[in-house]
């Protein structure tokens, strides 16, 4: 169950008015905060609007999307409460929530692949939990509600991509969104209740894995507690033209073809928009010038790298 907790700004765009009603998706929230939100949900309590639900959407996963503008095109900022992991995504049609909806999937689980890629993690393993996630994800509530703390963070990546739009290019391509959210993903985080600060690129991967891997204790090792600083320059541009490295492309392809259907044909447009261009291709001057389900095992959500770092 994906809950999305929304601004004012972002509520503004879930919202149409069709002859001269205003329609939104957004509802009030069952309690003032997230954090009480996740605590009742720890509890067993049942809303109301959660009554005949299967127990496939007994974990809610809540995240933070607001809404900004910058010349002219509308981004949503889309945080996961826990890990403080953002995906920036161009903004749908004032009201469309169906397109948020399919956009959001698509996007999530390409950035699942391009986390995951550096660590060379088993291909079959990553295609599981993209599945099991796309059978146990696939319905959403949407609340106007705020956070103080994740909100700062938000206006951080906010910055960093005025910054880019204005002094290097807009951001438009679902490549260079991949690259900017593992840019920002790498930025040192601290939440309230951490001990420490901590990277939200490896808190969202542990937890992606930790959630959705068939098998938790195999599949999360040592090694995925290091730091990898070449997230920050990882797209799946660079596997696709990297001509000399045929296990890589081979896996690039076999990755795209496993993802769930009805988002696969995201992963088809983006192999396709990589083989159209040429090896050394440089920006346009116009853009220079916008410079099988298994059962699985859920856990608490894991921030604290302690409990693997015991593995080594």
């Amino acid at each position: 169950m994906w809950v999305f907790n929304c601004t004012k700004a972002a509520t503004e765009c879930f919202t149409a008015t069709v002859k001269g009603e205003k329609r939104t998706c957004v509802a009030t929230p069952p309690h003032k905060t997230i954090a009480e939100s996740i605590e009742q949900a720890k509890e067993g309590v049942v809303f109301p609007d959660r009554l005949g639900l299967t127990d496939a959407y007994d974990t809610e996963w809540h995240w933070l999307v607001h809404c900004i503008s910058v010349k002219r095109q509308k981004y949503l900022l889309v945080m996961d409460y826990n890990t403080r992991y953002c995906m920036t995504m161009l903004a749908p049609k004032k009201g469309d929530v169906a397109s948020f909806l399919n956009d959001f999937e698509g996007h999530l689980y390409l950035n699942v692949m391009g986390i995951t890629a550096p660590h060379n993690m088993n291909v079959e393993e990553i295609a599981e939990s993209l599945d099991a996630c796309h059978r146990r994800g696939n319905n959403a509530l949407f609340y106007q509600r705020n956070d103080r703390s994740a909100q700062a963070h938000i206006n951080d990546v906010s910055w960093h991509l005025q910054r880019h739009c204005y002094e290097d290019f807009m951001l438009e391509e679902e490549e260079d969104l991949l690259d900017f959210n593992l840019y920002t993903g790498e930025i040192l985080r601290h939440a309230k209740g951490q001990k420490d600060y901590f990277y939200p690129v490896q808190a969202f991967l542990l937890q992606w894995l930790n959630a959705y891997s068939s098998d938790p204790e195999k599949t999360i090792t040592p090694n995925l507690l290091e730091v990898k600083n070449y997230f920050q320059r990882f797209s799946l541009d660079n596997m696709v033209e990297d001509l000399d490295d045929d296990a890589a492309d081979a896996a690039l392809d076999e990755l795209l073809k496993s993802l769930p259907v009805g988002v696969a044909h995201l992963g088809e447009g983006e192999r396709n928009q990589k083989n159209a261009k040429t090896k050394n291709a440089k920006p346009s001057p116009e853009k220079n010038k916008d410079v099988k389900q298994k059962d699985i095992k859920h856990k608490d959500n894991v921030i604290d790298f302690s409990v693997y770092q015991k593995k080594r």
